[in-house]
């Protein structure tokens, strides 16, 4: 009796044990998911920050190199109106010539503009009076424009539209500068640029589909668009935006950026702006979200399976100590059966133990566990195969052995412990040393788990850098030449104009235009014109100083930066850039062609130069090189305003004057 009482008190004592095991395994597993949930979330939300900030930064320099393009473009169309109603206001003073010389001398000018649809002259009735293309008698005398043109006193062109032209009935935008002779207003000097321009502008960026690049008015009438992937354009003169769009403007209407579902085409884009330099115009540039999201979601697939699937193995485990439990009480049946029992589900935890050991040990994202002095103890072998290492050789090195050099190791780690120390999760991509010498990208991700003790994933991020790193170079080089393109010019030229005001030295910039190229391209078609601007491209760069920058502003314009030289001696540099372009090129069908070259050149003056108005300057030599006949060298002002033929060999340029 009484041993049967004592085998029932043991059975209950196990019973209560028993119930008690299972209240803590639940509670455990909770736990644990709750972690594992919570360390999951935080991943995958600092990655995807990562990810969009990476989206927003490639809009804004999109948004970028768009406001500089379209500035240029108008800047010139600007200089080049200007100087024809000079050139208007003093014939109708000094010269008396009819009006089909001054129907030559606007198709003379127009054929320096790209995009420019027509340039016509109306009188103070604003009846139309001459111009090109030549067109019947008209008037805009109607348009909304009309009036305020007659009061312009700004230097700098009205700019009107878009609205359609009443003799092509193409959507244009019009640049209107008032002719005054003697201060009354005697008429005005009429502009048209096609829209599609623009639009054909905006092709040439490295769009992906479902980006965007987009013109506006400052009250958001759309001038041009251009998304890849075939959805709608908008029609110009529309004013159908997103509310976030409206937003952003009309409380930064300089620039900055929103994300919003854009309302032309349903697509949400992450979109940059920035106001065209005086104009009264903004540029849009839109990344599609879902491009830069989509390598973000296969990661959080990846780690939400990892997470998964360790969370099913927890769970397995904690069945099998349950079950273990269960086996016990049954263990008091024979001493037999529970020594067996024992044995069969120690041999089951270690196998649960062994599989989770493998998931912990996968070959795709690297894990590690640090002490308190940033030392290595576990890791896994995807860990040691990124880093390049046998699985024994890690364990012990400290963190900071595997950074490129230690000032950036103790900043890294510094950051890190403040962060674990707080709470906080630690995040940070940098560059470890294989062991073989080679540099890898990793994405570190950090948890505290004791006072002793963090837990840390490494991601492989070199790809996605090296990504980054091209879009940044294709941000500041020309696609077609690989030279620098205006962004990185602009650059340097302030850098330079800095350097020379505290030396005291001059900077030199020459803007050059091929004479020849057009007919080329016509002749022989844009592939041949693309290979023979890609080898003078080549030419001019292996002709430069080591101080000296070569870029390439569009079409078959250049411009070259000079580094200063002992009495701003650039013969030598020019003659040879003239030399090398001169020289006949080979196409792929085997014929050899040949272009040459106008000059305009342009030296700083002091405090008062700007990298725009040096460069505005250089490119009003060269547009005199050009009326002068070609072929020649155009010194700015500045330098004594001389003109010097350029003939094919090194020394064709001689002296420049002091």
């Amino acid at each position: 009796m009484t041993d049967t009482t004592a085998t029932q008190s043991l059975v209950e004592s196990v019973s209560t044990r028993r119930r008690r095991l299972r209240r803590w395994l639940v509670l455990a597993n909770l736990a644990v998911a709750l972690l594992l949930t919570a360390l999951v979330a935080t991943v995958l939300a600092s990655a995807k920050r990562g990810f969009e900030d990476r989206a927003l930064n490639a809009a804004e320099g999109r948004a970028a190199v768009a406001q500089l393009n379209l500035a240029s473009e108008l800047a010139v169309v600007d200089a080049v109106m200007r100087a024809t109603v000079q050139d208007l206001v003093h014939r109708a003073t000094h010269v008396e010539e009819g009006a089909s010389a001054n129907d030559e001398l606007l198709k003379t000018r127009m054929a320096l503009l790209r995009g420019m649809e027509s340039l016509r002259l109306s009188d103070e009735q604003g009846r139309v009076i001459g111009g090109f293309p030549s067109q019947p008698a008209i008037s805009v005398a109607d348009r909304d424009y009309f009036s305020l043109v007659q009061e312009h006193v700004s230097d700098r062109a009205l700019v009107a539209g878009p609205f359609k032209s009443r003799t092509t009935g193409h959507w244009v935008l019009a640049l209107i500068h008032p002719v005054r002779i003697d201060g009354r207003y005697a008429g005005a000097l009429h502009g048209t640029i096609n829209v599609d321009h623009f639009a054909d502008v905006f092709d040439r960026y490295d769009l992906r589909t479902g980006d965007a690049v987009a013109l506006r008015t400052t009250d958001l009438r759309l001038i041009a668009r251009r998304s890849p992937g075939g959805g709608p354009q908008g029609a110009p003169g529309t004013t159908s935006v997103s509310p976030e769009l409206v937003a952003a403007v009309s409380s930064h209407p300089e620039g900055g950026s929103f994300t919003s579902v854009v309302a032309l085409d349903g697509a949400t884009r992450v979109t940059a702006y920035r106001s065209v330099d005086g104009w009264p115009l903004l540029v849009f540039a839109g990344v599609n979200h879902a491009n830069f999201l989509a390598p973000w979601k296969e990661q959080a697939e990846h780690v939400t399976s990892l997470a998964g699937l360790a969370m099913v193995l927890i769970v397995l485990a904690s069945c099998a100590i349950y079950k273990f439990g269960a086996r016990e009480a049954k263990a008091m049946q024979t001493i037999a059966a529970h020594a067996e029992e024992q044995r069969l589900a120690q041999a089951k935890i270690a196998r649960l133990l062994q599989e989770q050991s493998a998931m912990l040990n996968n070959d795709v994202v690297g894990m590690m566990k640090l002490d308190a002095q940033q030392h290595m103890g576990w890791h896994n072998r995807a860990l040691a195969t990124l880093l390049g290492y046998e699985a024994e050789e890690l364990a012990g090195q400290p963190l900071s052995a595997l950074f490129m050099d230690r000032p950036g190791a103790t900043e890294v780690t510094t950051f890190a412990k403040a962060l674990l120390a707080s709470g906080e999760n630690a995040r940070a991509q940098v560059q470890l040393r294989r062991k073989d010498g080679d540099v890898v990208w990793v994405d570190l991700n950090g948890v505290r788990v004791s006072d002793h003790e963090s837990f840390w994933i490494a991601v492989d991020a070199t790809a996605a850098h090296a990504a980054h790193d091209r879009l940044r170079h294709a941000a500041s080089h020309d696609a077609l030449t690989q030279l620098a393109n205006r962004v990185l010019l602009l650059e340097r030229l302030s850098e330079r104009l800095a350097n020379a005001r505290r030396a005291g030295d001059q900077v030199g910039v020459c803007y050059l235009d091929l004479d020849g190229f057009k007919a080329i391209n016509d002749q022989h078609g844009h592939e041949a014109g693309d290979t023979l601007l890609v080898e003078v491209a080549r030419r001019m760069q292996s002709q430069l100083r080591a101080g000296d920058t070569v870029a390439r502003m569009g079409g078959d314009e250049f411009v070259v930066l000079l580094a200063p030289s002992p009495g701003l001696s650039w013969r030598r540099v020019l003659g040879r850039l003239t030399s090398a372009i001169s020289a006949p090129v080979h196409l792929a069908n085997g014929e050899a062609v040949e272009v040459g070259v106008s000059m305009g050149l342009a030296a700083s003056n002091g405090e008062t130069d700007t990298p725009a108005a040096l460069l505005a300057r250089a490119d009003q030599a060269m547009l005199e090189a050009k009326r002068q006949g070609k072929g020649r060298l155009q010194l700015d002002g500045g330098l004594g305003s001389v003109v010097f033929p350029v003939r094919p060999d090194q020394n064709a340029i001689g002296p420049l004057p002091p």
